[in-house]
């Protein structure tokens, strides 16, 4: 059976592959220049739903001499792409990840490619082609004997696998991201570059698109072939997916394994230790100033105050109730504040530097965050206040 499709149907059923094949290349380009295992991770994962959505468009276009090759490789990219993406955030998230469970997160994916794969090779050419016109194009169960009925089993169990994979992956993804985000709030000042705040809407959007990609399995990909909307939707949604997954992992440089982890663990001082050690913080931060200090980290706290950075923690988030960042950074837009009082015509640029912040986009953020309007109208009001 072939099916004939238009010129601009060719185009979008190949859109998704074409884009995974550009963040690919453009994921290459970067681990040339520099070495980064998340981005490894994240190349391994375009490049498998390229082949995914390559399978799709052989299938789509009706190239059937292809499909026991494509069917192949499509029964092992789909419940694996969902791992694959976990095994990213893992790799982004967690300073020691577990690579050996991650060989098990893939090994549903294998054990389909291998199923359905040796089932190919036992069925004769008829088989193949009946196979293929009753089951994948007509979704047909009860003409199949023999090789074929178990092809048909081990399709099911492809749509089964994929299925159950999905729950787990946004659960623990988003824990993951949580988890993560927490660890870089409250060791870091500056953190646009290092938290991953944009994976979580991504999370999201990639559950939306489990949906569709649920009912896509669930339905059969053989009624998608006779109505163009039903394949543009999916083409479009999962394209602009791609896309943002590769936008945010191609600036994401900073990963847990760039943290900076204490080499031993603390001992235990007591609530006494612990309220002597806020009381020098406070000292520390109002009298030196010491959160003006650029890309402030909770270890420089810890160094200056000959601690250990877990006792700062606990005595910025149990005592304090706020974040490390949330404490500087509230701090530095205070300071922000008193200057553009004192020095209303002075430039943001300079006001942003002398308070710390490592850029005027950083400045700005903080300022509308904590003050709820931006710095340039908290000028331009000291400045008019001032002419009265």
């Amino acid at each position: 059976m072939f099916i004939f499709v238009s010129m601009k149907m060719t185009l979008i059923l190949s859109l998704p592959a074409t884009v995974c094949t550009i963040m690919a290349f453009l994921l290459i380009l970067n681990l040339l220049s520099k070495w980064n295992k998340p981005q490894f991770k994240l190349l391994v994962f375009m490049l498998v739903s390229m082949l995914l959505y390559t399978a799709h468009f052989f299938f789509f276009k009706g190239l059937t001499y292809a499909i026991p090759f494509s069917d192949t490789i499509y029964c092992f990219c789909n419940p694996a792409v969902y791992p694959l993406f976990y095994i990213y955030v893992e790799e982004l998230t967690v300073r020691h990840p577990n690579r050996l469970r991650h060989f098990f997160y893939l090994l549903p994916a294998l054990v389909c490619f291998v199923a359905v794969g040796g089932l190919y090779l036992m069925m004769s050419q008829s088989e193949t082609t009946h196979f293929i016109e009753r089951y994948l194009y007509h979704d047909e169960y009860t003409p199949l004997q023999g090789p074929e009925w178990w092809q048909g089993i081990a399709h099911l169990v492809v749509k089964i696998v994929f299925a159950l994979e999905i729950p787990p992956v946004l659960y623990y993804g988003w824990k993951r991201i949580s988890e993560y985000n927490h660890i870089v709030e409250n060791n870091y000042s500056d953190i646009e570059d290092k938290a991953v705040s944009s994976l979580r809407p991504l999370l999201i959007l990639l559950a939306g698109a489990s949906i569709v990609s649920f009912i896509c399995n669930a339905v059969g990909r053989y009624h998608f072939s006779e109505i163009d909307w039903l394949v543009i939707i999916p083409a479009a949604v999962f394209s602009l997916l791609f896309l943002l997954i590769g936008h945010v992992g191609l600036n994401q440089q900073f990963s847990a394994c760039d943290m900076e982890w204490d080499l031993y663990s603390p001992e235990d001082y007591g609530s006494e230790y612990t309220n002597e050690l806020s009381s020098k913080l406070v000292r520390l931060l109002n009298e030196e100033q010491f959160y003006l200090k650029p890309n402030l980290k909770i270890n420089d706290l810890a160094r200056r105050l000959n601690t250990n950075r877990n006792y700062i923690y606990n005595a910025i988030n149990v005592e304090m109730g706020i974040s490390f960042s949330e404490l500087i950074n509230r701090k530095r837009i205070d300071y922000a504040v008193r200057m553009i009082d004192e020095y209303p015509t002075k430039h943001l640029n300079e006001v942003a530097v002398e308070s710390g912040f490592s850029s005027i986009s950083t400045f700005y953020r903080n300022f509308k965050l904590y003050r709820r309007c931006s710095p340039s109208d908290f000028q331009l009001e000291v400045i008019r206040k001032q002419k009265l």
